[in-house]
């Protein structure tokens, strides 16, 4: 005969297993959101860097068109400097070297 005893251990097990299997259902399913976060990551790591290879490209084109605006401007103070001759010839002004 069955005592109340051995029912009270085979109920024990019985909720010690449905514990375990839902500890396991658990880990796997962290397990499977934590790979997902990775994933993000690691594509927001090569969003990035994309981005800075980006920025890279637009300072380089920046350094290029300052530099252009900087020629620009140095002819257009040759051109702002300058005044006509009594004959209508155009006569550039020197630069005023600083004293020393």
């Amino acid at each position: 005969m069955i005592t109340a005893e051995l029912y009270i251990l085979y109920g024990f097990l019985a909720f010690m297993s449905l514990m375990l299997v839902t500890l396991v259902g658990f880990h796997i399913r962290q397990a499977f959101t934590m790979g997902r976060i990775v994933g993000e990551l690691r594509t927001l790591t090569a969003r990035v860097e994309r981005l800075e290879e980006q920025m890279g490209t637009v300072r380089e084109q920046l350094a290029e068109v300052r530099g252009l605006l900087v020629g620009m401007h140095e002819r257009m103070d040759l051109l702002m400097r300058h005044h006509h001759d009594d004959a209508g010839r155009v006569v550039i002004t020197p630069e005023e070297v600083a004293a020393d």
